[in-house]
């Protein structure tokens, strides 16, 4: 029997776990709204070279704003070149990869192959809104499954393997913002766990850390970047990405309740201190916004029970090849699953985005106002937004006036009243803003949608 064959023979339910978890989150994945703007930056950023100091499609004052994913922006851009549903291909394999470590990490600490499924699909249940939607988030995905398997062999054998923490976080901070809840899961380890052990390393380590988090074109002003994220206007509302978990959604009741099963699992046995740091502040930010939640359950799935101290563990080599078995054989299922579904995968719907493209063109329309994903597809395409994505870029009162849109409130007609085109789904809230203003002439756009002109 071939090496492969075995390790696939010793990871049966795990292989079962990840396979079908994975294709059904290929049967849902969709592109979000908080993709294409990262397209459209890179874009930029590859057609001029530099890096901007403000939002270059959008028509509302974004000057002064601190861009420092830039990495993620040539990414994305990168990808889009390749074809539309190239992200979507890649969205998968990030998942299968960061999956696949979670799993190699637990079963390294000794858990079972019946134990690492159930925690494999508990993660893939409780995360289906993170999972099943290609964000900006995705490319946080395997940084944090990687982070985690660093420090699980870490508390078992500290040595200078530590250090790979600090480009880890470099590489991650240029990417997206969630290596924030990455750094302070590295430092309940490292303040909690390592310090009484080794002092001067550790709080070399730390240092150099959270130094790391500045390695980005900005330098001494991405810490402003991320102030600016956390203090954005749908965070204060805890609306949209920053909703706490809500009973009244069902993704975040299984997120819930994937959690609490976990947790109870994870919690028959007695952990080392820093887990339960880690776990608690993993808690309470996934209690201030259920978009964390997906890091609490990566977490929990690599804590699953081990055996007790003595016991045999799988050897290095063992897991290694059974990981990568087992995440191949989970991305040649998933990859034609999600290729097959053909333009449903897509966000935006590519006839509308075209239809509106044209409009645009034809009116020479200088701000466009729409919800996304339409709005982060059209400029992709060239258009002029009036607000959108990257939300934290814009001032306050324009942030509350773009939300207030997207929620059909009476402040989005200040985000009206500004616009020369209004991109808006026949029957939504938004649509009613518009749809009797005087000021605009309405035109179809297709698939149920309407482009209203200011004559």
């Amino acid at each position: 029997m071939s090496a492969a064959a075995r390790a696939l023979g010793d990871w049966r339910w795990t292989l079962v776990a990840l396979v079908l978890g994975v294709g059904v989150v290929a049967q849902f994945v969709t592109v979000g709204g908080d993709w294409d703007w990262l397209v459209a930056m890179g874009d930029h950023v590859r057609r001029t070279g530099a890096v901007p100091d403000d939002v270059p499609f959008a028509v509302a004052d974004t000057g002064g704003w601190h861009d420092v994913p830039v990495l993620a922006q040539l990414l994305a851009s990168a990808l889009h070149d390749l074809g539309a549903r190239a992200v979507v291909v890649a969205h998968l394999l990030a998942t299968c990869v960061a999956l696949a470590v979670l799993a190699a990490t637990a079963r390294a600490r000794g858990a079972s192959d019946a134990a690492v499924a159930g925690a494999v699909a508990a993660v893939v249940l409780g995360s289906l809104s993170t999972l099943g939607v290609v964000r900006a988030q995705t490319f946080s995905l395997v940084p944090f499954a990687v982070l985690l398997a660093l420090l699980v062999r870490q508390h078992r054998r500290p040595d200078r393997g530590i250090w790979w923490a600090v480009p880890l976080v470099a590489v991650w901070g240029n990417l997206h913002g969630a290596v924030l809840m990455g750094v302070c899961v590295l430092g309940a380890y490292l303040v909690v766990d390592r310090l009484p052990r080794r002092p001067l390393e550790t709080v070399v380590v730390g240092a150099a850390s959270l130094l790391a988090l500045c390695a980005t074109p900005q330098l001494w002003s991405t810490p402003a970047y991320y102030l600016a994220v956390l203090r954005n206007v749908s965070a204060e509302r805890h609306e949209g990405l920053w909703a706490r978990p809500s009973p009244g959604s069902p993704f975040d009741v299984l997120m819930l309740l994937a959690g609490l099963a976990l947790l109870v699992v994870v919690l028959r046995r007695r952990r080392p201190l820093w887990e339960y740091v880690a776990v608690a502040g993993l808690c309470l930010a996934t209690a201030s916004a259920a978009r964390h939640g997906v890091w609490l359950l990566f977490l929990l799935a690599v804590l699953v029970p081990a055996p007790r101290p003595g016991g045999d563990r799988p050897r290095g080599p063992d897991v290694v090849r059974g990981a990568v078995a087992v995440g191949l054989v989970a991305v040649v299922v998933a990859v034609p699953v999600a290729l097959l579904r053909g333009p449903a995968v897509l966000g935006a719907s590519p006839a509308v985005v075209a239809r509106v493209a044209e409009v645009v063109r034809a009116e020479g329309s200088a701000s466009v106002l729409a919800p996304a994903p339409l709005s982060e597809a059209l400029a992709v395409s060239g258009a002029r937004l009036w607000a959108g994505n990257p939300l934290d870029a814009f001032g306050a009162a324009d942030q509350a006036a773009f939300l207030d849109f997207i929620d059909g409130d009476d402040g989005g007609r200040v985000a009206v009243g500004r616009a020369d085109l209004v991109v808006v789904e026949d029957g939504s809230r938004p649509e009613a803003l518009v749809r009797d203003d005087p000021a605009f002439e309405p035109r179809p756009c297709g698939d149920g949608w309407t482009c209203y002109v200011r004559r």
